[in-house]
């Protein structure tokens, strides 16, 4: 796929449109940016990204209100300030190998036979990517992999995605600011729990309209009633900064979310997508992999100083989660926690 960059600066683009439209009124789209700066900083970065923008839906009243809508909606992965996670989520992430198991496993879903990453000439859009750990894992590893668009909810992870001088776009899993039929792939993982009610279904409608023919959408969760669905339960709600009163995905659920969004060839399977973290001792291992849980979650509330909060964590991962196992592997020693994924995966077709 090629693309021609656009210029973002004369009188008849988009940019200039934006000028007269929802921003002016004051609204904040990407920390202090609005839409139209981050329309020319992504222009000059990722002139690709410019065809893919819908202007029906970025310019006038339909983006102020999807601005107000967001600005109203996010608040969970906001920064501490505004009482979300953020920040803590984003330093548990500062080393994305953490997931890179079930991260890898994830891309391949998006391959004609499971079994290799697709190129850099396939676009996928993370639906939600957080501050872009899959980014920043393609990236850290130097992999030959697809070119991703980190999409988030947040105003604190896109921003952070900005920073990186990541693809990205502030938008919601249910609402795309994107064209029909312009992405190889749509993923969402790693939080889809977030999405209820009826906005499960808006979602896979929104990665269908935006999924070209012959792309696919990949679905990841864990479980509800599982080992993983009961430890956000039972460990997430009460102890997490933020709580976590969301009801997790079924295997019915996901095949009929696909079907009823149009995708065919739809399987659904469990993937193993466990923590590993590493150091240089047992020691240092199995601290990186506790500091790794509580930071990811924010369980600020599981006790009022760090070192009882970290030992009584480490009994609720021996309880909900199998414990940590410690091995060496080459120079390193790695702290491994198992976790079981559910994953759909549905194909658009013609």
């Amino acid at each position: 796929m090629t693309f021609t960059q656009l210029n973002t600066c004369d009188e008849t683009t988009l940019c200039d449109r934006q000028k007269h439209s929802a921003e002016d009124k004051g609204d904040s789209y990407i920390g202090d940016l609005s839409f139209t700066d981050y329309y020319r900083i992504i222009g000059e970065r990722f002139p690709f990204m410019l065809q893919l923008i819908d202007a029906g839906r970025v310019t006038g009243p339909a983006l102020h209100r999807r601005i107000k809508e967001m600005n109203e909606m996010s608040w969970e992965f906001e920064g501490q300030n505004e009482g979300g996670r953020g920040n803590a989520y984003n330093l548990a992430q500062r080393n994305p190998k953490n997931r890179v198991i079930g991260t890898l496993s994830l891309l391949k879903c998006f391959s004609d036979d499971f079994e290799k990453i697709p190129g850099p000439d396939k676009i996928i859009l993370d639906a939600l990517a957080g501050d872009g750990t899959i980014t920043r894992l393609l990236r850290t590893e130097k992999l030959h992999a697809p070119t991703i668009i980190s999409a988030d909810l947040s105003s604190f992870m896109i921003q952070s995605c900005m920073e990186q001088k990541f693809p990205c776009i502030r938008q919601s899993a249910t609402y795309g600011l994107l064209k029909d039929s312009v992405l190889d792939g749509v993923l969402i993982a790693y939080g889809s729990h977030h999405l209820d009610g009826s906005s499960r279904k808006q979602a896979a409608a929104e990665a269908y309209r935006m999924v070209r023919y012959g792309g696919r959408f990949v679905l990841h969760d864990f479980e509800e009633g599982t080992a993983m669905a009961k430890w956000f339960d039972q460990v997430v709600h009460p102890f997490s900064r933020t709580g976590h009163p969301h009801k997790h995905f079924t295997r019915d659920e996901m095949y009929e979310l696909l079907q009823q969004a149009g995708f065919k060839n739809i399987c659904v399977f469990s993937m193993a997508d466990p923590f590993v973290l590493e150091g240089a001792t047992p020691g240092e291992s199995r601290a990186a992999a506790l500091m790794h849980v509580y930071r990811m979650y924010d369980l600020i509330n599981i006790a009022p100083k760090l070192t009882e909060a970290l030992h009584k964590l480490e009994a609720l991962i021996d309880e909900f989660l199998g414990g940590i196992n410690i091995e060496r592997k080459n120079s390193v020693w790695t702290a491994t926690i198992q976790r079981e994924a559910l994953v759909a995966v549905g194909t658009k077709m013609i």
